[in-house]
């Protein structure tokens, strides 16, 4: 069973959050949801600054320093008023300021070395359209963060949030890494520590396989997908075998099923940016509206 214990939420402290209903950025206050118990989870808030022109080419100057002492201060004192207000109300939590490029990089290394159990990223929206599209940094994170990745758009979650994991039995080279065992267990495990919903969709196109005999894809994919629920103990009405693409049924059941956060896995780095960047998990985050966790297998090389 995943417990999340330890949480990383990286912040842009640049960020104006202050129209916030609790005066939070969305991104930590879907953090707190996580604490059951506040003397057992500890949250560390991460912002890292950077900007070209504060960069080490002008270090010789000596107002280039001085301005970008005061803006790492100034991003400073505003996580630091996060953290006192929620140590005023019980809650074990610190934060730390850094400066890199790129910052995934950092970011990456103070999730590990703060072992934690899960890192949560904020995706930007663009525009009255709602679309998001994510950051070179968030890219980055997305392939090469080893840790439970979390990634935050601006919808609040319902009062009983409502978890959606996407697998595909049918893909073999998953079998091996046990990815739709690791979707499953951790997504279920997650969903109950924030007291929600969990639901399993698989979807298939049977138009992509015009030649096969009528129903033969079908049964495939049914078969395939009993085999791997009937592991666990799932409500039969919260799973869900799709006879549509990925991507649209993603989209159509996430908003169907109301569902506050889509659960994805990633097989490997190498693979990763072929088979989740380049096909499905690119459509999925720009367009559907819910937050996406990010999942992957031990092995990761």
């Amino acid at each position: 069973m995943t417990v999340i214990q330890r949480i990383m939420v990286v912040i842009d402290a640049n960020e104006d959050f202050s129209d916030a209903p609790d005066g939070m950025p969305i991104e930590l206050s879907k953090a707190l949801r996580f604490v059951n118990n506040k003397q057992t989870v500890e949250l560390k808030l991460l912002s890292v600054g950077y900007e070209r022109y504060l960069d080490h080419i002008h270090s010789i100057d000596y107002g280039y320093k001085k301005m970008r002492v005061e803006y790492c201060e100034r991003l400073s004192n505003i996580m630091q008023s996060l953290v006192e207000d929620l140590e005023g109300q019980g809650y074990n939590i610190s934060c730390e300021v850094g400066w890199a490029h790129p910052r995934y990089e950092l970011i990456v290394k103070k999730a590990m070395e703060f072992k934690a159990d899960l890192l949560i990223q904020h995706c930007r929206a663009y525009g009255k359209i709602e679309h998001h599209h994510l950051t070179n940094d968030s890219w980055q994170l997305v392939r090469h963060c080893p840790l439970p990745l979390l990634l935050v758009k601006d919808k609040t979650w319902s009062d009983r949030v409502v978890m959606m994991a996407a697998v595909d039995p049918m893909h073999s080279h998953h079998k091996p890494l046990a990815l739709d065992n690791l979707l499953i267990e951790t997504g279920s495990s997650v969903c109950d520590q924030l007291h929600g919903e969990f639901h399993v969709l698989h979807a298939y196109a049977e138009s992509a396989r015009p030649f096969a005999a009528a129903g033969k894809i079908k049964e495939e994919h049914e078969k395939a997908f009993d085999e791997l629920a009937e592991n666990y103990s799932i409500d039969r009405k919260h799973l869900h075998l799709i006879d549509e693409t990925p991507v649209y049924a993603l989209h159509h059941y996430s908003e169907k099923l109301k569902s506050d956060i889509v659960v994805m896995g990633a097989i490997s780095r190498s693979r990763l940016s072929e088979s989740l960047i380049g096909s499905t998990a690119e459509k999925v985050i720009d367009y559907v509206k819910t937050d996406i966790l990010i999942l992957k297998p031990t092995s990761t090389e």
